[in-house]
């Protein structure tokens, strides 16, 4: 099928319901979204950084998944925009945008347990989880094509645990001598 100039209009008008249907199938698979969408739902906005795709962790046939995503996507904008591939790494599989030659999404298949935090229904892997990861991949030689990205993220990630507060619990100090508020109200003169 080929995409008309009206379908791609329609497409480029409508883009934001990219990141709305994902996340509706990333709540519903109970997946987990990891990578610099992550981090960046954790640190603040100045820590943030552009991202293009999805990094989702599924426990589930990470394949149905990216097809499931594919195909919401494709019923949304009305045409054949999207298709699935598998990535270079064994187990991921990427959803790729056909129009753009852009990758939306890449699903994997989680492996073992990994902390989240949910922000409105969506697990996003945390901030040790990510630090965890970028240890192995600078240790990974074969991954060097992604050493500086990965620093980059190392310190992203580090700056915002510095900015981080930690929780204050507050205490109430209110105290149970009412002579002064009496003085003003005029209670003392009820033998209050």
């Amino acid at each position: 099928m080929t995409l008309t100039l009206r379908k791609k209009k329609h497409f480029l008008k409508n883009r934001e319901d990219v990141r709305k249907i994902i996340l509706k199938e990333v709540r519903k698979e109970k997946a987990i979204i990891f990578g610099a969408r992550s981090v960046n739902k954790q640190v603040p906005k100045f820590l943030r950084e552009h991202t293009e795709d999805y990094d989702i962790l599924s426990d589930k046939d990470p394949k149905r998944l990216a097809k499931r995503i594919e195909k919401r996507l494709d019923k949304r904008f009305g045409g054949n925009f999207y298709e699935v591939k598998a990535a270079i790494h064994e187990g991921t599989h990427k959803v790729n945008n056909r129009f753009t030659g852009k990758g939306v999404a890449d699903v994997s298949k989680r492996e073992g347990k990994v902390p989240f935090i949910k922000r409105k229904g969506v697990k996003f892997a945390k901030l040790s989880f990510q630090e965890k990861k970028i240890r192995e991949s600078l240790a990974n030689p074969e991954a060097k094509f992604r050493h500086q990205k990965d620093r980059f993220s190392r310190t992203r990630i580090k700056l915002a645990k510095k900015q981080i507060p930690k929780r204050k619990v507050k205490r109430n100090n209110l105290s149970t001598d009412f002579k002064d508020i009496s003085n003003t109200i005029g209670i003392e003169k009820f033998g209050i």
